[in-house]
């Protein structure tokens, strides 16, 4: 089986290695239990508010093993927390860069995968994500779809839920099509970005007659979704957390307002639309 490493590390360091027709896997063969016991040491130093500490122990963490990419990322989320985003930045930057010069020349991003079930894996496919997160909050949209769009093609299951981010990116671009190209891939996807993503996207298209089909099927899974677009005013509802969301509830469908609804909003007729395939549907 192929190997690579990078080059401006010890050969056999970090290794990105085939192990299927099409799939690889990152290795860290010094990244030991005992290392890894120091790094949660970090982890728990910060969540207890010891910021200094957990910094200075996370840098000691990639002098000793620069191959190191989780503690890239929980450094650059140390830095984008205490407000230094550029170090942030440049820090996710870094561990992408090095997790890219372990691919062979001949790998190809599309064809060849790095599957998120592989655990090794998860490290690099994290860090690729937050760059292009930071990208996307930074509002450097152009530079972050790429980013989206590479990972669903590395990570093709998209355990992540970066087809939400990628379709997001469409509509900011202006790109309605790509955004079915997105919904195409995971045809039994009933995450509203993707359900009604694709209705959205139908509709700027001027496929109305298509749409309209869309929206049934995406009223027929999460139907208050719908019935979120087509009010006039949006309450927050009780049941509101930020770190979960109930499938089909009126939280999911508050949510999906609040990150997508401007783009319905600037889209001109297509919340009419809405409401008048609600009723259609209720004649």
């Amino acid at each position: 089986m192929e190997e690579r490493n990078q080059g401006n590390l010890p050969g056999d360091v970090l290794v990105l290695r085939q192990i299927g027709e099409n799939e690889w896997s990152f290795e860290f063969p010094r990244l030991t239990p005992e290392v890894h016991e120091e790094f949660h040491k970090a982890v728990d130093l910060w969540q207890g508010e010891n910021l200094s500490e957990a910094e200075e122990q996370y840098h000691q963490l990639l002098s000793d093993y620069p191959e190191f990419i989780d503690a890239y990322h929980q450094l650059a989320m140390l830095l984008d927390e205490t407000d230094r985003h550029r170090q942030a930045l440049q820090m996710w930057n870094e561990a992408v860069e090095l997790g890219f010069s372990c691919f062979p020349k001949d790998f190809s991003i599309g064809e060849d995968i790095l599957p998120w079930g592989f655990m090794d894996n998860r490290p690099f496919l994290r860090v690729y994500e937050a760059l292009g997160l930071t990208l996307f909050e930074n509002g450097e949209i152009e530079s972050a779809f790429p980013v989206f769009m590479n990972l669903l093609a590395l990570n093709p299951n998209d355990g992540q839920g970066d087809r939400a981010f990628a379709i997001d990116c469409c509509f900011r671009l202006g790109r309605p099509w790509e955004v079915l190209g997105i919904a195409e891939r995971f045809p039994l996807d009933i995450t509203p970005e993707v359900l009604y993503g694709r209705v959205l996207a139908l509709y700027q298209m001027g496929l109305e007659s298509e749409a309209e089909t869309a929206f049934k099927g995406a009223m027929h899974c999460l139907p208050l979704v719908g019935r979120e677009l087509a009010k006039k005013r949006h309450s927050q509802p009780d049941n509101l957390y930020s770190n979960l969301v109930t499938v089909g509830g009126e939280d999911e469908a508050y949510w999906y307002w609040s990150d997508q609804g401007h783009h319905w909003k600037k889209t001109l007729g297509a919340l009419d639309f809405v409401r008048a395939c609600l009723e259609k549907s209720e004649q």
